[in-house]
């Protein structure tokens, strides 16, 4: 089963490489309005991108049907307060909540993009994890260093603040591409990792480069989310359900769509609710990413409990 995900992520890093130049030849020769560009990453992220969090649904209703007679009210209640209560937090401190949020989704995205290859065993793959995720943070200050300050602006209410400078940004940034370069080549010398999977993880981290050397920020973000984390995700669940990838995925729909649909309308309306006050694109920012943040702590600890529950088993 290992070896069918990886082939196919492997896959999904070839289609991915496919998508980059179709969408990179599109924006040589067409000059879409900003307008056009963010209302399609809005419709992604609000679809594609939520779809593997509104499996979260089902996952709850797997670890504790048989544990609580009521555990739809515990658990939905559980989830949307938790939901709510980021959202409040980020309200009241924005910058903190900010920090926090990068700081989980570097573990989280990074986690989710190279478990699979690394052992789990060894307590340095949290270190690994957070530098792989971190790449979605300091290539887009790297590459758009102002437009990237302006979303960060945006989603922390203010105008002028600078979370980091220029030259900090590549010095960090080199760090981290020479950290990761070293632990890949000393787990594959010592034979941790072979080289198939060796060569998946560098090919994944140019591709990450290019997407955010392309593209915008907001483009670049949606590609990843949905193209790569999501989708990756999307698979791992469908093989879990079902080793027959095509009926898996089925089932994943089926699962996930009534809750996807129910988070699309939510934030939907909530656009709605913001171009009132602010311009189209600010607004996306605002949904994408503070809304992101109030879904991910709720999804990532689903995770973390159905994690624990598998190893008790084994």
């Amino acid at each position: 089963m290992n070896y069918n995900l990886k082939k196919y992520f492997n896959n999904i890093n070839f289609f991915f490489l496919f998508l980059i130049c179709i969408l990179a030849v599109i924006n040589f020769f067409l000059d879409v309005p900003s307008a056009y560009i963010y209302i399609f990453c809005f419709l992604l992220i609000a679809t594609v991108g939520v779809s593997h969090g509104a499996y979260d649904g089902k996952a709850g209703e797997i670890l504790f049907l048989n544990k609580y007679k009521n555990w739809k009210f515990i658990f939905y209640f559980t989830y949307i307060t938790l939901a709510i209560l980021v959202f409040v937090i980020w309200y009241l401190n924005p910058l903190i909540s900010l920090i926090i949020f990068l700081t989980v989704s570097s573990l989280h995205f990074g986690k989710e993009d190279l478990e699979i290859y690394l052992d789990k065993k060894y307590k340095i793959n949290l270190f690994i994890f957070f530098l792989k995720g971190s790449l979605i943070i300091l290539l887009p200050l790297f590459f758009n260093f102002e437009q990237t300050n302006l979303i960060f602006n945006t989603i922390l209410f203010s105008k002028d603040y600078v979370l980091l400078s220029n030259n900090y940004i590549k010095f960090i940034l080199i760090l981290n591409l020479l950290m990761q370069s070293i632990f890949y080549l000393y787990f594959y010398l010592k034979k941790k990792l072979n080289r198939d999977d060796f060569s998946s993880i560098i090919f994944e981290i140019f591709l990450i480069i290019i997407i955010f050397y392309i593209f915008t920020p907001i483009v670049a973000f949606t590609l990843y989310f949905c193209f790569m984390h999501s989708l990756k995700n999307i698979l791992l669940i469908s093989n879990e359900l079902n080793p027959n990838l095509f009926k898996g995925f089925q089932i994943f729909i089926k699962q996930s769509l009534f809750l996807t649909l129910i988070t699309f309308f939510i934030l939907f309306i909530s656009l709605f609710f913001l171009i009132k006050f602010d311009i189209l694109e600010n607004a996306i920012e605002k949904i994408i990413f503070i809304g992101l943040a109030s879904l991910t702590l709720p999804h990532i600890i689903l995770h973390y409990i159905a994690e624990n529950i598998k190893i008790s088993k084994i």
